[in-house]
């Protein structure tokens, strides 16, 4: 971004383009750090067409910056699926909003899988971790696992050693192990509320019963621990969005859509990470098998696109500005981009433009438009 003005004096150089927003909002694109595709495609089917249809499907909500989150598959689907994205990334054949890499597991607990596949389910070990990153090299942003299986501690200080971020998820760790893991570089929680466990009492050795803070609780009384929330009004409840937002502030929460292959979707049966998953009327995407855990179906991720997300957080009572930074600035710095997500000279263009209404109204990425409706018209210069 080279300039940023505001009122009718600003002058534009010879040659440049004018958009007359015209009473809209501009705002830095949004970034988003856990989304598993679009369009019936899964970024771990390894479909180089439905990588490219994905990820177009995102930007046109507003994504301009996003993590392709390849999921527990076997060992080979996921090399596929990695090799996949890294090559066409290199070759430029995806759309220009593809920033990385999410691996999220094979490295989970198995009590906390959610929708991921049991069977491929794996203990950390470094063999595998180093081939992941083979595979994507400096594509490789985070690698979600739970680091309180045997070798989580080796796989969090590999990554981190690398710039890639180690991040707590899918986990039935303690306060001890997550503070351990956090001295490996993982300080951020994907999903908060969601696979990982809340307070609990428990016998001490001591003879007493004391509290055990567990996932929840570590990031909320540790201020240095980001975590992440999906604001679909399925997978965490707005009152415990409001108790994380308050203890936790805006800039210490991204907000992410996790969105599955369902999104964009009719109502039907999908695929997802080798599982058939269904999307209900009203956005809410199930499992089609029950988990003998619980006895329920567990929710798949969301077809909620992360724009929306923002619209919901703002109706639920929070600053506009809030609710953008959780989606742009606070993502951003949490994998370390200091170029993205905010309107800053020097930091790339990558810009949305809403409506009153919060409607979309115009991206760009690096100042070349990707989308702009009438609303918004290219005035000259």
């Amino acid at each position: 971004m080279a300039a940023i003005g505001l009122g009718k004096n600003l002058q534009a150089r010879s040659g440049d383009d004018v958009v007359d927003l015209a009473g809209a909002y501009l705002a830095p694109g949004l970034v988003d750090l856990h989304n598993h595709g679009a369009m019936t495609h899964d970024f771990v089917a390894a479909s180089a067409d439905g990588n490219r249809q994905a990820l177009a499907f995102h930007l046109e909500q507003g994504v301009t910056s996003m993590l392709a989150t390849v999921m527990t598959e076997s060992p080979r689907q996921m090399a596929a699926a990695l090799e996949l994205l890294a090559r066409q990334a290199h070759q430029q054949e995806l759309p220009p909003n593809l920033l990385g890499i999410h691996i999220e597991g094979p490295f989970l607990h198995p009590d906390k899988r959610g929708a991921h596949q049991l069977e491929h389910l794996r203990t950390p070990n470094l063999p595998q971790v180093e081939e992941f990153y083979r595979l994507c090299g400096s594509l490789l942003r985070i690698l979600t696992l739970a680091p309180e299986l045997p070798n989580g501690l080796e796989v969090c200080q590999f990554l981190a050693q690398r710039q890639v971020l180690p991040a707590i998820g899918h986990t039935k760790a303690t306060l001890q192990e997550i503070r351990a893991a956090f001295a490996y570089g993982a300080h951020h929680f994907v999903h908060a509320n969601n696979a990982v466990d809340w307070p609990i009492r428990k016998p001490r050795e001591e003879g007493w019963l004391g509290t055990e803070l567990m996932g929840m609780g570590t990031l909320l009384t540790h201020s240095a621990m980001s975590g992440e929330i999906i604001a679909d009004g399925y997978h965490v409840p707005v009152e415990m969005i409001r108790l994380l937002i308050h203890q936790k502030g805006p800039l210490q929460l991204a907000l992410v859509s996790d969105a599955s292959s369902a999104t964009g979707c009719q109502p039907g049966d999908y695929a997802l990470g080798g599982l058939t998953i269904e999307l209900r009327p009203g956005n809410l995407v199930l499992t089609k098998e029950v988990s003998p855990e619980t006895g329920v179906r567990p929710m798949a991720g969301s077809a909620t696109p992360l724009l929306q997300m923002v619209r919901n957080v703002v109706s639920w009572g929070y600053p506009l500005h809030d609710a953008i930074r959780m989606a742009t600035l606070v993502p951003a710095q949490i994998i370390k981009q200091p170029r993205k997500g905010c309107l800053r000279v020097g930091h790339d263009a990558d810009l949305i433009v809403l409506n009153p209404r919060l409607e979309l109204q115009g991206v760009f990425v690096k100042g070349k438009s990707c989308f702009r409706s009438q609303e918004v018209p290219l005035c000259g210069s």
